[in-house]
């Protein structure tokens, strides 16, 4: 019987100095990257089926969701607008998730992603129950989808909002979000 090997990915960034934790891919200790760039590998996502089943992690905290896969470029375009967009949701204590669409075999190419686009947040790879379960809660059929999209959860994990503005849309996608969380 095989031991299971132990992961250690090492991202060195010029910009923000981070460096990655060695974890057990069978371990419940996220993948994270500490310093401002926070970046966590969501523990044991390929067994996360469901919406509720992820935002049970993120309890009395809102939520917004960001839908996206490597292969999009307009997802990609996107990520430019992370570093104001993440001030303004640590300011108003929203946690982040990216939800990747990309496909098993694209591990690595995602992962890289993460580093590449210095993508602050949690994040997770859906896998094919919950990329079912997001994609007809949004779009009414499995399998049928537009990304980049933004989803936003209150506190109590209930969906607010399941197209708010993207990024590049700054202040009209925040005050969307005060408005939507004040008003719950």
């Amino acid at each position: 019987m095989k031991k299971p090997i132990t992961i250690c990915l090492l991202w060195v960034f010029t910009l923000h100095h981070a460096e990655a934790k060695c974890v057990n891919p069978g371990s419940s200790v996220n993948d994270s990257i500490p310093d401002k760039s926070h970046m966590t590998i969501i523990a044991n996502y390929s067994h996360i089926n469901s919406i509720s089943q992820l935002l049970s992690h993120f309890k009395a905290k809102p939520v917004l969701i960001d839908l996206w896969a490597t292969w999009c470029g307009p997802c990609k375009e996107e990520f430019s607008y992370s570093d104001t967009l993440n001030q303004y949701l640590d300011k108003k204590g929203i946690e982040l998730i990216y939800i990747s669409f990309d496909k098993e075999e694209e591990d690595s190419t995602w992962r890289n992603a993460i580093a590449e686009y210095h993508l602050s947040g949690h994040h997770i790879r859906a896998n094919k129950a919950l990329q079912d379960e997001l994609t007809t809660l949004i779009w009414g059929a499995k399998d049928a989808y537009s990304i980049p999209r933004y989803l936003l959860f209150d506190k109590m994990n209930r969906l607010l909002d399941d197209d708010v503005p993207a990024p590049s849309d700054g202040v009209r996608l925040y005050q969307k979000i005060d408005k939507k969380l004040i008003s719950q």
